[in-house]
């Protein structure tokens, strides 16, 4: 039977890894190196994670001594990224079919870490105005880029999840958004403001197995990334990624005063804990909020 260690060092050998990638690898066979790889399930990579978490950072040893705890917490990303790593071995272990193919990875139901959303790395309302008044003079040939971007904002769904959209997943009367199956396995369904819904009336009804966003080209979804980068230089915010919508709409939420609980709702996350990240709710946000209220 083969083990978890061997695996690792198999992975180990069949490509280069950087010293982070290694250090996080060691995490793992530390952990799991004397399990058949087969045994390795959820409630392992739980118990490991958990003892991740309690150790925290730490501060790498001298002269060949081994590395100490600085009493300090490990970030969210960082956490992510050991969760990444033992994806990856088990992805490999599947390649090289030390697992069977329809093995089902214990990483597979482990929900990540918050990361917390960089105040500069989210859009505003007032930026999103300035993306679609841009976008209706720009698409000139696909004029769905309006649409997709209200969406995005408004729905908080992911550029994959829009543009899979058909629609028959649409609601207008319920004024509802329906998606299969999302980023963390499960079925969402996101309400339609008024703005997604003029939008949709602008775009012609297709047919129900119809994407909403299929290219003009084919009936496949469009490949949006190309218009995407121009509306946003034009506009003025040249290197944003679409998922800053996803991210503004957590952040607008959460400035507004909506609960956590209501923002995971929103956001279609399985836990209260994906949803902090949104709960900063930037410095600068909270005092336009306050003086809104207070100074009026």
């Amino acid at each position: 039977m083969t083990t978890f260690r061997e695996v690792t060092e198999a992975w180990i050998a069949s490509k280069e890894h950087c010293a982070g990638s290694l250090g996080r690898i060691q995490f793992w066979v530390d952990q799991f190196g004397y399990l058949p790889i087969t045994e390795v399930g959820e409630g392992d990579v739980d118990r490991a994670l958990e003892a991740l978490v309690a150790r925290g950072k730490l501060k790498p040893g001298r002269n060949g001594q081994p590395a100490t705890p600085t009493g300090e917490p490990l970030a969210g990303s960082t956490v992510n990224r050991f969760i990444s790593t033992l994806a990856g071995i088990f992805k490999y272990a599947r390649r090289v079919r030390a697992l069977p193919r329809s093995h089902t990875p214990p990483t597979r139901g482990i929900e990540k870490a918050p990361e917390p959303v960089d105040p500069d790395k989210y859009f505003r309302p007032e930026e999103v105005d300035d993306l679609i008044k841009v976008a209706r003079v720009v698409d000139q040939k696909w004029r769905k880029m309006s649409a997709l971007i209200i969406l995005g904002f408004h729905t908080g769904l992911r550029a994959g999840n829009l543009l899979n959209l058909k629609w028959q997943d649409i609601d207008l009367e319920a004024r509802t958004a329906s998606v299969a199956v999302t980023k963390n396995g499960r079925p969402h369904i996101a309400p339609l403001t008024d703005r997604c819904m003029e939008e949709l009336c602008r775009l012609r009804r297709g047919h129900p197995n119809e994407l909403l966003f299929a290219s003009y080209r084919n009936d496949g979804p469009f490949n949006y990334r190309s218009l995407w980068g121009k509306v946003c230089k034009e506009a003025g915010y040249e290197g944003r990624t679409f998922h800053w919508l996803r991210h503004g709409c957590g952040s607008a939420l959460a400035t507004a005063g909506i609960s956590q609980a209501q923002i995971m709702q929103v956001m279609g996350h399985r836990t209260l804990v994906a949803s902090a990240r949104y709960m900063h709710s930037n410095v600068n946000d909270r005092q336009a909020v306050v003086g809104r209220v207070f100074n009026e």
